[in-house]
């Protein structure tokens, strides 16, 4: 886990799932902090979320509000952060998430948007 990009300047590591372009909004909340913030893309492996200031470090319960189905419920972990005001090229903030929880049935509410996005390019960003 770490807070600086790649020696390649990708801020993210190689992913085992593609990722797609979204514009979801993203409840979340770690410790005492309860924070909204917009999904910038996604997959089945993990997500982006757009943000001002970096995440913290380790665990993160959100609800994912998918455009026509119910909240999805995760847990996810902070794998990376991007601060656009350290990191040159870099041009918004936030944070890179991997799924590490989800109940079935939120998990099969995921993989059928993600499934409905499949038609469209993956993402390049973030």
């Amino acid at each position: 886990m770490a807070d600086d990009p790649t020696p390649s300047g990708d801020p993210a590591p190689e992913r085992e799932h593609e990722r797609y372009e979204v514009e979801i909004r993203v409840d979340w909340i770690s410790g005492q902090m309860f924070v909204s913030d917009h999904v910038t893309n996604i997959g089945r492996g993990g997500l982006f979320i757009k943000s001002d200031k970096p995440l913290p470090k380790g665990e993160v319960e959100m609800v994912l509000w998918l455009p026509g189905k119910a909240p999805v419920h995760a847990t996810g972990r902070v794998v990376w952060n991007a601060d656009p005001t350290r990191a040159a090229g870099q041009p918004i903030g936030g944070a890179g998430l991997s799924f590490i929880d989800m109940h079935p049935a939120d998990r099969a509410l995921l993989h059928d948007y993600i499934r409905d996005l499949s038609r469209r390019e993956p993402a390049r960003g973030h």
